[in-house]
């Protein structure tokens, strides 16, 4: 007994067509996101970790390290 593939899921068929289109389309030059959310959470993380390290940094000269 085969499992089919759910209803609702695309086919194998149109994800290799939606795969191929996205391929042909180009980012804005300069530009390594895809995904404007993927920018913001990378921005996110960014400043988190170098305000991390400026605390860290700032703590260690306080006591002494």
């Amino acid at each position: 007994m085969a499992l089919r593939r759910p209803s609702f899921l695309p086919s194998l068929d149109d994800l290799e067509r939606q795969a191929e289109a996205r391929s042909t389309q180009r980012g804005r030059p300069g530009s390594h996101f895809d995904h404007p959310t993927a920018k913001n959470v990378f921005i996110a993380v960014l400043v988190i970790t170098v305000v991390a390290h400026v605390v860290g940094g700032l703590i260690f000269l306080i006591i002494g390290f």
